[in-house]
């Protein structure tokens, strides 16, 4: 067995239309509320290949929403842009702007405690995919 990609990105909030509403200000994405499988009303968009979804802890079995030991990396075109709105929407600034080598970084907690990554990449993402 071969993992062929990462499809999706699960957080929990108790809120989870609050905090999609938060990712659609802060990164302008476009969440579709969810039902399905039984699981209660969340949201979820596709960024690329990618699912995001936020659910609320009961769908993930889970007690509790906030940051564990994974974090979300978002490639924004503008980290100053990003930035910028995030503060107006009072994100807590993590780890302020940095470079990594690849890229500029910078990490911030979403109102449920989940972290969260917003990078300006120096090269394509889109085109070093297979």
């Amino acid at each position: 067995m071969n993992v062929k990609s990462i499809c999706g990105v699960i957080i929990a909030s108790k809120e989870p239309k609050k905090l999609a509403e938060f990712y659609s200000k802060a990164l302008g994405i476009v969440f579709e509320k969810e039902e399905h499988g039984g699981l209660v009303e969340h949201y979820g968009a596709d960024i690329g290949k990618v699912h995001f979804g936020i659910h609320p802890p009961e769908n993930l079995n889970k007690s509790e929403e906030g940051n564990a030991t994974i974090s979300i990396a978002f490639n924004v075109d503008s980290l100053e842009t990003a930035i910028t709105r995030l503060k107006e929407l009072g994100a807590t600034e993590v780890i302020a702007p940095h470079d990594e080598g690849f890229g500029m970084v910078a990490t911030y907690a979403d109102p449920a405690g989940n972290h969260f990554e917003i990078v300006e990449l120096d090269y394509e993402f889109e085109n070093n995919q297979t």
